[in-house]
């Protein structure tokens, strides 16, 4: 009997054994520190995006399977509330082992590749929601981002974040979303950065944003010391996002390789017939960027008397009152190729080679969208606003008042004396 109950004994721990291993939860104890860089994704679905956002990640978990190196995924995604799929806000670990297998099991292929089988495949923790939870409150977003470097440490880290979004803009209204859109809820760039500080002891590699608006100087400029890198698109970005199944791959590969993501962006907004701008910015440079720009303006401090802001490229549409970007941000080298008489001083130009590494978009009217048309040749990557020119007031209040970007590049010194 009592070798009997030894070997029942040696039976129930291997099957608890196996159990755990099988467990689509989140282990809880800390794992060693993974070599290379391990990509989170912070996707913000609970809106209209939330069947796109879906799409994302099935995309994700099909380049990541493919993968023949070892590497870690994770996407913290924020559903609506009626998803079935999900029991509530809920943050997914990917492993794959580089040969078929993802957590340890094989990989999803073919028809199988759902975004309900992709969920089940992942290890999960779910984040209780009562009603009030919001993903862009900057403590939710800083639970969350502690807690994914805890499930993965790692030597570096790259970040997605998916949502809506509006740049710099102060989001204070259902048009304007700053960064995300939790049911109306949504977190303003400077906030952003400031959670991104806390979080992470050294730069991230890069933030990829999947999200309207975000390659402004004024977001790059906000996030320059927290990540080395900013991929995104100065105007609004198609519904369908990133193709993750091209460059899911290249986020894991030498910053060498990051230039060709905006290409893949590009290609692929082409074929569906939609639109696009994306640039790959060095958020390392954006102090000595915002000094030449500096200088800039106070060398053509004369001819800003005298410019015709609706003649520069300018990247904000315009459906109707309720939806008016208009203005937002232009192009910071046919900004100042009007001031110079048509042609970028070499002191921006240099400026910009430095700053925006890599640039493409799809010209012409045959991609105009809500009314604005980019001109490639006019295309240098990167916007900034044109402040207190009686474009909308509360702009010009936030921006003054809340965003970096106004200050360091000298805009106090030379605005005042253009207001009539």
């Amino acid at each position: 009997m009592t070798r009997m109950r030894k070997c029942f004994g040696c039976i129930l721990l291997c099957a608890i054994v196996v159990l755990a291993s099988c467990s689509n939860e989140i282990p809880e104890n800390k794992p060693g520190v993974r070599k290379g860089r391990t990509v989170l994704a912070y996707l913000v679905a609970n809106n209209n995006l939330d069947s796109y956002l879906e799409d994302n990640v099935e995309w994700m978990y099909q380049a990541l399977s493919a993968m023949t190196d070892t590497c870690t995924l994770l996407v913290y995604y924020r559903p609506v509330p009626d998803d079935q799929t999900f029991e509530g806000p809920t943050l997914m670990e990917f492993v794959c082992e580089g040969n078929g297998y993802v957590n340890g099991v094989p990989a999803l292929s073919g028809a199988t590749v759902t975004f309900d089988n992709v969920v089940e495949q992942a290890r999960k923790k779910v984040y209780p929601d009562d009603g009030s939870y919001v993903a862009v409150d900057p403590m939710t977003m800083r639970q969350v981002l502690l807690e994914m470097q805890e499930i993965a440490p790692s030597d570096s880290y790259g970040l997605i974040f998916g949502s809506h979004a509006t740049s710099w803009l102060e989001g204070n209204s259902v048009q304007s979303k700053s960064f995300g859109d939790d049911n109306g809820y949504n977190i303003d760039i400077p906030v952003m950065a400031s959670v991104l500080a806390s979080c992470f002891p050294q730069k991230l590699d890069f933030i990829l944003f999947d999200a309207c608006m975000m390659g402004t100087a004024e977001v790059a400029y906000e996030l320059r010391n927290v990540t080395d890198y900013m991929i995104g698109s100065v105007m609004e970005t198609p519904v369908y996002g990133f193709p993750y199944r091209q460059i899911l791959s290249k986020l894991y590969d030498d910053v060498s390789v990051f230039p060709q993501i905006c290409d893949d962006f590009i290609s692929f907004n082409k074929e569906r017939k939609q639109w696009g701008t994306c640039a790959l910015v060095d958020c390392s440079k954006m102090e000595e960027f915002a000094d030449a720009v500096g200088r800039g303006l106070e060398t053509y401090a004369s001819e800003l008397r005298e410019l015709d802001y609706e003649a520069v490229q300018q990247y904000g549409i315009y459906h109707s009152k309720r939806i008016d970007y208009q203005y937002f941000s232009f192009d910071v080298g046919d900004f100042f190729c009007s001031l110079n008489g048509g042609q970028i001083p070499e002191s921006i130009q240099s400026a910009l080679d430095e700053t925006v590494v890599a640039k493409s978009c799809l010209s012409g009217s045959d991609y105009e969208f809500g009314g604005v048309i980019v001109d490639g040749n006019r295309f240098c990557g990167i916007g900034m606003y044109y402040p207190d020119q009686g474009i909308k007031d509360t702009w010009d209040k936030y921006y003054r008042t809340s965003i970096a970007w106004y200050r360091a590049a000298g805009w106090e010194r030379f605005v005042p004396a253009l207001s009539y």
